[in-house]
């Protein structure tokens, strides 16, 4: 058994990644361990991995004029809650697949969005949000350490439930306007995707509760079917 943080046990990394042509195989997370308590926890302090070429962000408004998101607009830019949507369009057939939860350094871009320093830690979360059992939505979800107190400190113990049910329930939250993105499927970091050249959107945005941010973004997958 191996320290991995403060507080911290490991029983090693069997993470099985997906380079089979089901590419939607189970992520098997580590087994941490509170050495105080003997707990299960979600996660560990671990740094990034080696991420390809991050997508390019731009403010949405500078998208305006491009023929590709004049028929995508009315759901791209659509503020209302993803999850919700993607339960009506699915029939209930709806389930999130957790691939990683950890503490680590966000990207540049996204501690500059969010206002974080050079060494600052955030609670970082990637998930597919599958419909009928393919893979329609890959989100990755950055939530500054500072943010995460008071009524917010819940989602450090996250699961697989949906992040996006837990925000929109929230009162206290405003949402800053989107950056998009447009990149092809193989800049993400997954594995066996069919179309590796097909152009993706991405949108990501702030939810801010109170002074305290929290950063999501969704690239939508060839597979997912638009509400509009």
């Amino acid at each position: 058994m191996v320290t991995a943080a403060a507080g911290l046990q490991v029983g090693g990394d069997s993470r099985i990644l997906p380079h089979s042509a089901n590419w939607l195989s189970v992520y098997q997370q580590p087994v941490f361990s509170d050495l105080a308590t003997g707990s299960p926890t979600l996660y560990a302090l671990r740094l990034n991995r080696c991420y390809r070429q991050e997508p390019n962000w731009r403010p949405a408004n500078q998208f305006v004029g491009v023929p590709a998101l004049q028929d995508d607009a009315p759901w791209l830019l659509d503020t209302g809650s993803l999850t919700a949507h993607l339960r009506r369009q699915s029939a209930g057939n709806f389930r999130v697949q957790v691939l990683s939860q950890h503490w680590g350094l966000p990207r540049l871009s996204e501690r500059r969005l969010l206002a974080m320093g050079d060494r600052d830690w955030g609670l970082i979360r990637e998930v597919l949000l599958c419909c009928h059992d393919e893979p329609w939505v890959y989100a990755r979800s950055v939530m500054p350490a500072r943010s995460l107190t008071g009524h917010l400190r819940r989602l450090r113990g996250l699961d697989s439930r949906p992040l996006g049910h837990l925000l929109f329930t929230d009162r206290s939250m405003r949402r800053i306007p989107y950056e998009i993105c447009r990149l092809p499927a193989a800049q993400l970091p997954l594995e066996g995707l069919p179309d590796q050249q097909a152009a993706l959107w991405g949108r990501r945005s702030c939810f801010v509760f109170d002074q305290r941010p929290i950063m999501v973004s969704e690239i939508f997958l060839p597979e997912f079917q638009p509400w509009c």
